[in-house]
């Protein structure tokens, strides 16, 4: 678990690996992510959450949360694969209402840190050649273009592949 401070909030903002949160927040949790995939995500691209994700072993799902009374806000998360002593950056978002606050920051160098505990030497990851915000989030990381793919996500629709390797 991470605690950092969240800006313009006195709540504190918490990351944690979903399998941490206790078991009751869970379905809440997973609902929350996919309420924000839905709305900020196209069909396409819209990853599943659901109660099979805790299980598999080599996936982690980094969730960011302030805590509202009894209720937890999801306000960023990071879904992570362990492959071949590879990290695949499935997927980050930020809920726009907290985008701009360093909370990408902070959940970046949450994904770098954990990568390296798992003894990954790199990270690899997918953009759309036009999300010019991420690209920058991803180079100030250390993050280098890899190669470009025509039509990666949808006809027209160009992916970037980039990488960060971790040194031991």
């Amino acid at each position: 678990m991470v605690v950092a401070a969240a800006a313009g909030s006195a709540r504190p903002l918490v990351f944690q690996d979903l399998r941490k949160f206790p078991r009751s927040s869970v379905p809440n949790i997973l609902s929350d992510l996919r309420s924000i995939e839905k709305k900020h995500f196209a069909p396409s691209e819209v990853f599943p959450f659901d109660d099979a994700i805790c299980a598999k072993q080599n996936t982690s799902v980094i969730v960011g949360v302030l805590s509202e009374k009894s209720r937890l806000e999801v306000v960023a998360y990071a879904v992570c694969v362990r492959w071949n002593h590879r990290l695949l950056l499935h997927k980050i978002c930020v809920s726009p209402a907290y985008r701009r606050q360093g909370m990408g920051s902070q959940l970046m160098q949450i994904i770098i840190d954990r990568a390296r505990c798992w003894s990954c030497r790199g990270i690899d990851l997918w953009v759309h050649e036009t999300n010019f915000r991420a690209r920058a989030l991803y180079t100030k990381h250390e993050f280098a273009v890899q190669e470009t793919v025509l039509d990666y996500y949808a006809p027209g629709k160009h992916g970037i592949k980039m990488s960060r390797i971790l040194q031991p």
